[in-house]
């Protein structure tokens, strides 16, 4: 299971790609984020493995934030397409 809990995400030339954006995604399902350009379909996505970490809230996988975890193990346990 992946879950977004109140995430945001500012870059430093603040932009707000993501706004305190909640959901969880329940484990062996397929899931499509569809939205417009700009929308922060590929900012959340790429927040899940840490290529970018969210400026706020927090992101778990199976219950655990991954923050806490290294960048590299967590890709290499992880896919997306």
């Amino acid at each position: 299971m992946i879950e977004f809990q109140n995430v945001s995400k500012r870059f430093p030339d603040g932009t707000l790609a993501v706004d305190n954006f909640s959901l969880v995604l329940p484990s062996h399902k397929a899931t499509v984020f569809v939205g417009s350009s700009g929308s922060g379909k590929t900012t959340l996505l790429r927040m899940i493995n840490r290529m970018i970490d969210p400026t706020a809230g927090s992101i778990l996988i199976d219950g655990e934030d991954t923050s806490g975890l290294n960048p590299v193990s967590l890709r290499r346990r992880i896919g997306y397409v």
